[in-house]
């Protein structure tokens, strides 16, 4: 194989795919694995969910509640209380949520790594 061969191949192997361009290395802010109960109120209406995990800027929850993309909730999250978000992404079960505001998460991530 010459030289030229051999980069056309790395260049489409999968040890050569640039992780700048994967979604979750663009985030602005880190995402923590929390693994929480918490519960969502949309137009008034309670349901149950579960954190998934949580940034500054978003969280990604699990819940039966049937949503829609641009739909505003507040999710009551542990050692934040209720935050204002609007659902930004829905997948086949879970449910990905942009906040309106940046929060603090040190103190929920602290508490769920410390009490692991």
């Amino acid at each position: 194989m010459s030289l030229t061969e051999a980069q056309d191949s790395d260049m489409h192997s999968p040890r050569s795919f640039d992780r700048r361009s994967n979604h979750a290395d663009r985030r602005a802010f880190p995402r923590y694995a929390v693994d929480l109960p918490a519960h969502l109120t949309i137009n008034g209406a309670s349901a149950p969910c579960h954190l998934v995990d949580v940034s500054a800027s978003g969280a990604l929850l699990k819940t039966e509640r049937r949503l829609g993309v641009g739909d505003r909730i507040s999710v009551d999250l542990p050692h934040c209380g209720p935050t204002i978000g609007t659902v930004v992404r829905l997948t086949p079960s879970h449910v990905a949520v942009s906040f309106r505001g940046l929060l603090v998460v040190s103190k929920l991530y602290e508490d769920v790594a410390f009490n692991a």
